[in-house]
């Protein structure tokens, strides 16, 4: 599986991977080096709360080898984490990032969500301010989106707690795009923004559908067409290992019209390269309009994307209405 691939990135994610110990992540990290051909400048993330982190732990970590950390932050307002069930306050939020410049950590990216139920626009821009004011290489800011079976959705369909509705949500979309470009961060995914030269290796890897592998309980990859998830169950899992099989739960070869179409719509998620008609001839060996002629023009008549010379772009509204524009092409 590894034949003629060199990693470009690796990100240790899923659960809570930095209560890993720092031994525990260093033979992780090197079990790869010594079965995989591994770029010099691999970016390797580890994804961790404020809870989890301090600075011997994320010192070790960068001692061994880890030069990216993600820290999921979600907010700087006490009521909204405490509505999250978060087990930080803002003020834990903070220190953490102070403490991982002090453990050396260069390269820093903060996950931030809004549409947080009881939450108003002002709020919610209040806390992304603080978030930049801290001056992150790395901002991703999502939109909350509830989890069926969860406290928190249980709570909005009990009426505990009210979301924002569609067209506050939208505002606070648009002031936090135009806060964050202002403060220097660059849009180069819908929900992701960076200093310049410091965008997500590993999130575009899945926006330019590059293939990647998958490893451990639930974890998915992608690979010459072929995706597969992992069985999410620990004993299942080591007992495939242990027969020395793969533990897959499931799987499903995508045919060409299936690639393309993912593939379009993935691309149109960068405000800046949008879908590239070479890229796309280069991948395919095809036009771009033989499979999705129609559409194009379509979503362009509806103000959804723009055509350029080389490449579709979605407009302002496009980005909005993503949505829409994803489910043209899939």
């Amino acid at each position: 599986m590894a034949d003629g691939y060199t990693l470009q990135s690796i990100y240790v994610g899923g659960g809570t991977p930095s209560l890993l110990l720092p031994g525990q992540l260093s033979r992780l990290l090197e079990a790869l080096r010594s079965r995989l051909q591994i770029a010099p400048d691999c970016e390797v993330t580890v994804e961790g709360n404020p809870d989890s982190l301090d600075v011997p732990r994320m010192r070790a970590f960068v001692q061994a080898g880890v030069n990216r950390f993600s820290i999921g932050i979600q907010s700087f307002s006490d009521t909204a984490l405490a509505r999250l069930g978060r087990l930080h306050d803002a003020r834990e939020a903070e220190q953490v990032v102070v403490q991982a410049r002090e453990a050396g950590v260069a390269n820093l990216s903060l996950d931030l969500m809004y549409g947080l139920p009881g939450s108003s626009t002002d709020e919610e821009l209040r806390s992304l301010q603080r978030a930049i004011d801290l001056s992150p290489e790395h901002i991703s800011w999502y939109n909350l989106t509830l989890a069926p079976g969860t406290p928190l959705a249980r709570s909005v369909t009990a009426g505990d707690e009210v979301m924002p509705d569609d067209d506050e949500i939208l505002e606070t979309m648009r002031k936090g795009w135009q806060l964050l470009e202002a403060s220097g961060y660059q849009h180069y995914e819908i929900s992701n923004f960076s200093r310049p030269g410091r965008a997500s290796r590993h999130n575009l890897g899945y926006w330019l559908s590059t293939d990647y592998v998958g490893l451990g309980l639930g974890a998915s990859g992608f690979l010459a067409g072929r995706r597969w998830t992992n069985v999410a169950d620990w004993s299942t899992y080591v007992a495939a290992l242990a027969r020395n099989e793969r533990p897959i739960g499931a799987e499903e070869q995508l045919d060409k019209r299936r690639r393309q179409g993912e593939y379009a719509m993935l691309r149109m998620r960068l405000p800046a390269d949008g879908l590239s008609f070479g890229d796309f001839e280069a991948r395919f060996g095809e036009d771009v309009r033989a499979p999705f002629g129609s559409i194009l023009d379509q979503l362009a008549q509806d103000g959804l994307i723009r055509m350029e010379a080389d490449r579709a772009v979605c407009t302002q509204r496009g980005l909005e209405l993503n949505n829409v524009v994803a489910e043209a092409f899939i």
